[in-house]
C-alpha cells in the first residue's frame, strides 16, 4: 500500500498553519492581558513556518527551494528567541524584557538565517540546496555545517532555559496554575523533540521536517490553557477556590460582573441556571448589597447574608474578579433583633401604668419577636388564684376561663410552677390546643409566663430569651407595685402632715390665748405688789413673751419642714443670721465675751437660721464653765460651701459625745436648751448643709456649720467689710 508522506505533510503543515492563524487571532484579540502578546507572535512565526514548510515539500525549483530554506532557518530561528520571550512574560518575568534584552533575544538565535541571506557579502555558511533520494523520496535537502551545528546547539541553550523558566515556575506556584503550566511543557517538549529527531537525521528522509505538523496539536492544547484558561476567562481561577459542599453562597464574578460559576448553594439561593448571566439580572439589587458590605436580607422567610469579596488574581497579581462570599448571618442577625426588641419592649414596660398592659406587652412580645404561636400570663391575686391578665389571640378564640384557683388546681403545672419557682415544659390543662404543651417561666411573687410553640420545641436560645422576658415583666410588675405603694405612702405622709398641722394650729392658738391671759393677769397685779416685788412679773411677763416667740417658732418650723427644697431655700446674709443669733444670746443675759470676725456672704437657708446659730451659740454659753468664758466666730471659703465655726474656751467634748451630740436622744440638759441641736441637726440637713464638732486649740470645742452658697447674683447684704464685735452681759 503506498503512503503519499508528502501530501500527509503537506495536509499536516495547512492545518498547523490553521490552527495556529487563529490561536494568534484570539491572542491578539487579549494581548492586554499577559502572556498574550508574545503568544501571538509566536503563534504567527509557527504559521509561517508551517506555510513554508507547504512551499518547501512542493516546489520543484532549486531557486525557490534555496529562498525558502533561507526563510525556514530564519523563522525557527525567530520562534527560539519567541518562545523564550512568551517563558519570562508567563512566569512574571516580563519586567526583564528591556528593547535591548528583548532584541538579543530575536536575533541571537535567528543568527543563522540571517548569515544564510548575507552570505554572499562573507561566505561563511553554505545555503545551497539539493535533491536528495532516501526511502523512495526524492526531496531537497539544506547543506549544514559548523555554523549550523554551533547555531543549533545555541538555539538549544535558548529552548532549554524556556523550559527551565517554566520548570521552575511550575514548581513555585500555587495548585492553580500548576495544570496549565504543564500542558505548556508537554507541548513544547513534542515539537523541540520532534525537531531534535529532524536534526539528528532521525526522519524518513533529511529533508522532510515534520515539526511543523506538531503545531496543530500543541497549539490547541496550548492555545486552550491559556486563552480559555486563563486569559479569556476567569472560572479555573476560581474554580479552585469554591467549595461545592459550603453552605453559603459563593458567587465567581469577572470584571463584567457575570456569574462565570457558582456553588449549590448560590443555585439554591437565585434558582435556576446562573451560569454566564450578570448578576443584576439575576437578582436585581444584589450587587448593591454586596457593594455596601452590609448585611442585608433576602427571601421569605427572610434569610440575612453578610457579603465579604476578595479579587481574583492571576499568576502576575492582576485582578480578573472577585469572589463573592455570603455568609449566612439569619441566627445572628435573628438574636441582634431580638435584643433590640427586648430594649425596647424594656422601654415600653418602664412607662406601663398598669399590671395588665405590662402582661399584655409581654405577649406581644412572644408572638412578634419570640416568633410563638401563643403566649399568655397569669398574675397571681390576693386571695392565691392565678389568672390570666393577658392572652395571645389564639388562645382568646380556643379557650374560656383558664384561672388557676389554688383549691381546685393545685397540681396544675402553672400553680407548680410559680409555688415551685422554677422553669418548666409541661402540659398546660384546659389552655386549649394551642398550648397543650408550653414552656412555663415564674416571675417571682407576680405570677407566671407561659409559652407555646406549635411544633413543642423549645430552643436553649428561645428558654433564655424566656428567661429574660420574664425577668423584665417581673422588674416591671414591681416597679408598679412599688409606684402604689409611694403613692399610697404619699397620701398617708400628707394626711398625717395635715393632721400634725391642725393639731399644731389648735395648740398654738390655745397656747397664745394663754399667754395672753397670764400676761394679762400679771399686769394686773403689778399695781397691786410691792416694787420690789416687780422682778417676779417681769419674769411671768418675759417668759410669756418667750412661749409667744417659740410657738411662732413651731410654725416656721413646720413649714420648713413639709416644704419643697425650692419654696424652703432662699439666699439670706449669713452676718446678719450670726449678729441676731449672738443677740439673742446676750440679750438673755449670758455673761460672755463674744468675737465675731467674719465676711458677709450669701447662703442658702431661711429666716430659722438665725435660730439655728442661736442654739449653737447657746450651747457654747451655758456649758462654758471657764472663768472668763468665750466665743469665737468666724466663716471659712471651702468651695461651694461656707463654714462657719463657733469656737469657745469651755471644757470641750468627749469624742463618744461628739458623735451623738444632734441625736434626738440627747436631752437639752447635756446640749442647749430650748430645741437643742437635734433642731440644729434637722435644719442643717434641710437647707442641704452639715454640722459637727471638733476640739478647739488649746481646749473647748469648735461646731462647724457648713451652708451652701447662693449663687452670685443673689440679693443679699454681701459685700459688707469684715465685722467685728465684742459683747457681754457688763455692756
Amino acid at each position: 500500500m503506498h503512503v503519499d508522506v508528502v501530501g500527509i505533510l503537506v495536509a499536516g503543515s495547512a492545518a498547523g498553519a490553521l490552527v495556529s492563524g487563529v490561536l494568534a487571532a484570539g491572542a491578539w484579540r487579549d494581548r492586554s492581558m499577559p502572556g498574550t502578546g508574545p503568544f501571538a507572535w509566536l503563534m504567527v512565526a509557527a504559521a509561517g513556518w508551517c506555510l513554508l514548510n507547504i512551499a518547501w515539500l512542493t516546489t520543484a525549483d532549486p531557486a525557490v527551494a534555496t529562498g525558502v530554506c533561507l526563510l525556514i532557518r530564519l523563522t525557527s530561528g525567530l520562534i527560539v528567541g519567541l518562545w523564550v520571550v512568551f517563558a519570562l512574560t508567563y512566569t512574571g518575568r516580563a519586567g526583564l524584557l528591556t528593547p535591548t534584552r528583548l532584541a538579543g533575544l530575536l536575533l541571537v538565535p535567528s543568527l543563522y538565517g540571517l548569515l544564510s541571506l548575507t552570505n554572499p557579502l562573507h561566505g561563511l555558511v553554505d545555503p545551497t540546496v539539493m535533491l536528495v533520494t532516501a526511502g523512495g523520496l526524492t526531496q531537497f535537502v539544506g547543506a549544514t555545517g559548523p555554523v549550523y551545528l554551533a547555531q543549533t546547539v545555541l538555539s538549544t541553550g535558548f529552548v532549554a532555559a524556556g523550559y527551565a523558566l517554566f520548570g521552575e515556575f511550575l514548581l513555585r506556584s500555587r495548585n492553580l496554575y500548576r495544570k496549565q503550566t504543564f500542558v505548556i511543557l508537554t507541548a513544547g517538549l513534542l515539537t523541540a523533540g520532534i525537531h531534535a529527531l529532524f536534526v539528528l537525521g532521525a526522519t524518513p528522509h533529511p529533508g522532510l521536517n515534520i515539526t511543523p505538523l506538531t503545531f496543530a496539536l500543541n497549539g490547541v492544547l496550548v492555545g486552550v490553557v491559556l486563552l480559555r484558561y486563563d486569559f479569556v476567562s476567569v472560572t479555573p481561577l476560581a474554580g479552585d477556590l469554591l467549595v461545592d459542599e459550603l453552605p453559603d453562597p459563593v458567587l465567581a464574578l469577572d470584571t463584567d460582573e457575570r456569574i462565570i460559576d457558582y456553588n449549590a448553594a448560590a443555585t439554591a439561593l437565585m434558582g435556576g441556571e446562573i451560569g454566564g448571566r450578570r448578576i443584576d439580572d439575576v437578582s436585581p439589587g444584589l450587587l448593591d448589597d454586596v457593594e455596601r458590605e452590609e448585611v442585608f436580607a433576602v427571601g421569605d422567610p427572610l434569610s440575612y447574608y453578610d457579603p465579604q469579596t476578595s479579587p481574583i488574581r492571576d499568576q502576575h497579581g492582576d485582578v480578573r474578579g472577585r469572589l463573592v462570599v455570603l455568609r449566612e448571618v439569619t441566627g445572628q442577625q435573628r438574636r441582634q433583633d431580638r435584643l433590640e426588641a427586648l430594649q425596647s419592649a424594656t422601654r415600653q414596660f418602664i412607662e406601663a401604668n398598669r399590671p395588665e398592659r405590662v402582661a399584655e406587652l409581654a405577649v406581644n412580645f412572644v408572638t412578634r419577636v419570640l416568633d410563638r404561636n401563643a403566649a399568655a400570663v397569669f398574675l397571681a391575686t390576693d386571695d392565691g388564684r392565678l389568672e390570666p391578665a393577658a392572652v395571645s389571640d389564639v388562645i382568646a378564640a380556643a379557650t374560656g376561663d383558664v384561672t388557676v384557683r389554688p383549691e381546685a388546681m393545685p397540681e396544675h403545672d402553672i400553680r407548680l410552677t410559680y409555688d415551685s419557682g422554677e422553669q418548666r415544659i409541661a402540659d398546660c390543662e384546659g389552655c386549649g390546643a394551642s398550648m397543650e404543651r408550653a414552656l412555663m417561666v415564674p416571675m417571682g411573687d407576680h405570677g407566671v409566663l407561659v409559652i407555646a410553640s406549635a411544633d413543642d420545641s423549645y430552643a436553649t436560645e428561645d428558654q433564655q430569651y424566656a428567661r429574660t422576658l420574664a425577668h423584665t415583666t417581673q422588674v416591671a410588675l414591681e416597679q408598679l407595685q412599688r409606684q402604689r405603694e409611694l403613692r399610697g405612702s404619699r397620701t398617708s405622709v400628707k394626711r398625717r402632715n395635715e393632721q400634725i398641722e391642725f393639731f399644731n394650729g389648735v395648740l398654738r392658738h390655745s397656747l397664745r390665748n394663754a399667754m395672753t391671759v397670764v400676761e394679762g393677769r400679771a399686769d394686773y397685779l403689778r399695781g397691786a405688789v410691792d416694787e420690789d416685788q416687780h422682778r417676779h412679773i417681769d419674769s411671768i411677763t418675759e417668759w410669756c413673751e418667750r412661749l409667744n416667740g417659740m410657738s411662732d417658732t413651731i410654725k416656721y418650723i413646720n413649714e420648713t419642714v413639709t416644704a419643697s427644697e425650692s419654696e424652703r431655700l432662699e439666699a439670706i446674709s449669713l452676718s446678719g443670721a450670726v449678729r441676731g443669733a449672738v443677740e439673742s444670746t446676750i440679750d438673755r443675759g449670758a455673761d460672755v465675751a463674744v468675737d465675731v470676725d467674719l465676711t458677709d456672704e450669701a447662703v442658702l437657708a431661711n429666716h430659722l437660721a438665725e435660730e439655728v446659730l442661736g442654739s449653737v451659740v447657746e450651747n457654747a454659753v451655758e456649758h462654758n464653765t471657764s472663768d472668763r468664758p468665750r466665743v469665737e466666730i468666724d466663716s471659712r471659703g471651702a468651695g461651694d460651701w461656707i463654714q462657719v465655726r463657733i469656737a469657745d474656751n469651755g471644757p470641750g467634748i468627749s469624742d463618744e459625745l461628739k458623735t451623738r451630740m444632734f441625736e434626738r436622744s440627747i436631752s437639752n440638759d447635756q446640749t442647749a436648751g430650748g430645741f437643742g441641736l437635734y433642731f440644729v441637726s434637722v435644719m442643717m440637713d434641710l437647707y442641704g448643709g452639715k454640722v459637727w464638732y471638733e476640739d478647739n486649740d488649746p481646749a473647748g470645742a469648735v461646731a462647724i456649720l457648713e451652708f451652701q452658697r447662693a449663687d452670685s447674683g443673689t440679693d443679699g447684704d454681701a459685700g459688707s467689710a469684715t465685722e467685728t464685735q465684742s459683747k457681754s452681759h457688763d455692756d
